[in-house]
């Protein structure tokens, strides 16, 4: 059987395939040989392209856009001369606009004190994102430090054995801050209510201490006077006890006085009796200090 060539195909159905190709696609493929050349440059081939393309070209303007579809504002494609006028004056003044801001940038300084740029760039030149990807470089190394970490850290057991948490985060699910927090109050509610109760307790002392304080100025203001008391009455009783030692020759009467004396003793707690101006200087005594501790 002899090899398959372009050669063995009948002319109709080469220049059907022909037909599809372009024209410097046929000025190529002319160069083979004869008969591609002669195929190529047939004109009946031609004639079946430009029929082809003249079909297709009104099969493709019968299904073409509105122009008002592709010109401005619905979409830029087609332009008219004012809208490619108005681009040019736009892209001027963007332009101009561009070169003002350029002239007016704050400088490289300003920029890192208000902290736009890294302060890397103060100490050289390098370029910014080169220093945020030594920043993401150096941020990933930590992440996985810190990871390992994390994998080595002990258990929540083990920390509440070492005594490092409380055991109530275990049982309650709790923060260790809550707890703590928690723990704070608690204390400084025990200490108001220890320094409620020493200061109580201090006014109480203060009080029995006032109290200790009067009734030992009343005993006292009260032996004063006891003592002067018995100073007037043995004044008084001088003169009876020198009749009573005159009187001590007679047996029985000196009993009877004896007896006198002690039962005068009993009656009136060791003191002679009371007189009446002894009595009335009590009372006045007495109503004095009731009216001091009343004011």
């Amino acid at each position: 059987m002899a090899p398959f060539s372009l050669n063995t195909l009948p002319p109709e159905v080469l220049f059907h395939v022909l037909a599809f190709l372009s024209v410097s696609d046929l000025l190529q493929l002319g160069r083979t040989c004869h008969l591609l050349r002669a195929l190529a440059c047939d004109p009946h081939l031609h004639l079946s392209r430009l029929h082809y393309a003249s079909v297709t070209l009104a099969h493709a303007l019968s299904h073409r856009p509105a122009r008002a579809s592709l010109s401005p504002p619905t979409a830029w494609i087609w332009l008219s001369k004012t809208n490619a006028l108005s681009r040019t004056i736009s892209r001027s003044l963007i332009r101009i606009r561009l070169n003002h801001n350029l002239e007016h940038r704050p400088s490289a300084a300003e920029l890192i004190s208000r902290a736009i740029l890294p302060y890397e760039l103060a100490n050289g030149r390098m370029c910014p994102a080169l220093i945020q990807n030594a920043k993401a470089v150096e941020k990933r190394r930590l992440k996985d430090g810190l990871k390992g970490r994390l994998e080595r850290r002990p258990s929540v057991s083990n920390l509440v054995e070492m005594n490092i948490i409380p055991e109530e985060c275990t049982r309650c699910r709790i923060s260790p801050a809550l707890v703590a927090t928690r723990r704070k109050v608690m204390r400084e509610a025990l200490k108001d209510g220890l320094r409620a109760w020493l200061a109580g307790r201090a006014r109480l002392q203060q009080s029995k201490e006032e109290e200790v304080e009067d009734a030992g100025r009343v005993r006292l203001l009260v032996r004063k006077f006891t003592a002067h008391a018995r100073r007037v009455v043995m004044e008084k009783e001088t003169v009876t006890e020198e009749k009573w030692r005159a009187q001590i020759k007679w047996g029985r009467e000196v009993e009877i006085e004896l007896r006198k004396a002690r039962e005068r003793e009993q009656s009136t707690g060791g003191c002679a009796q009371p007189t009446r101006a002894h009595v009335l200087g009590l009372r006045r005594f007495w109503e004095g200090v009731i009216r001091a501790a009343a004011g």
